[in-house]
């Protein structure tokens, strides 16, 4: 994935890469909106645009990274 994060960016962490299927929020559509494909659910759901909301799905991101390795 050759793709910037966009929860990052939000978050004033610019520059960083998308983490892609490795991503906690990385989702695969097969049954929603007869929509295929796979994709950042946080930009699907367009759960970007509230700082507060993001800055916390960016600490969730990271707490369930942690918790994986």
């Amino acid at each position: 994935m050759s793709e910037n994060c966009k929860l990052r960016e939000a978050n004033g962490e610019p520059g960083r890469l998308c983490d892609g299927g490795a991503c906690a929020f990385w989702r695969v559509v097969e049954h929603v909106n007869d929509e295929s494909g796979s994709g950042c659910a946080i930009q699907h759901y367009e759960l970007i645009g509230d700082t507060d909301v993001s800055a916390w799905l960016l600490s969730v991101k990271e707490r369930l990274t942690r918790q994986d390795q």
